[in-house]
């Protein structure tokens, strides 16, 4: 049992990080939950300059994220191709068979948009669902007036919720 220095209370030893150069078994002062908050209020407080570091570390390390990049694809190409394979799926099963050609027209062309986005301005932008087609709380379908071109790093942001409601 140890006595955490920022909340006094005592807890046992499993509830503390190790950390090699501090004395009692090798044990952080905090807790793992003290500590946890104050890392959380920390990149809270600091997200803009924290954004910017680590912009600048991808930039200046760009060359050997792109080269593991590459490896991680070609060394887990099974597990990539089924997760492709299985959202190939489910964007199959979301598109209604009710869609005429124009509907299906334009979904190619929101695609194409993506694309020519991407060439024009320099970085990703991908096609969005508005609402996802596997939300927790609401599941959308795979037709053209679900569809956003927005910015790769804002879908990614957005994750697989919708924002109305």
């Amino acid at each position: 049992m140890k006595t955490c220095k920022t909340c006094l209370e005592i807890k046992p030893e499993d509830a503390f990080y190790k950390q090699a150069t501090r004395g009692l078994f090798g044990l952080r002062g905090s807790c793992k939950d003290c500590d946890n908050a104050k890392k959380a209020q920390y990149r809270k407080e600091n997200r803009d300059r924290l954004l910017v570091d680590k912009k600048q570390d991808y930039i200046k390390n760009r060359a050997r994220y792109l080269a593991d990049k590459k490896v991680y694809r070609q060394d887990n190409k099974g597990p990539i191709r089924a997760l492709n394979a299985a959202r190939k799926k489910v964007v199959k099963m979301r598109t209604p068979a009710w869609l005429s050609k124009d509907d299906l027209w334009l979904i190619k062309e929101v695609y194409k948009l993506a694309a020519q986005r991407t060439e024009l301005f320099g970085f990703q932008w991908d096609v969005d669902h508005i609402v996802p087609l596997q939300g927790t709380t609401v599941s959308g379908m795979h037709v053209p007036w679900n569809l956003q071109v927005i910015p790769a790093t804002d879908n990614i942001r957005k994750k697989n919720k919708f924002a109305g409601v």
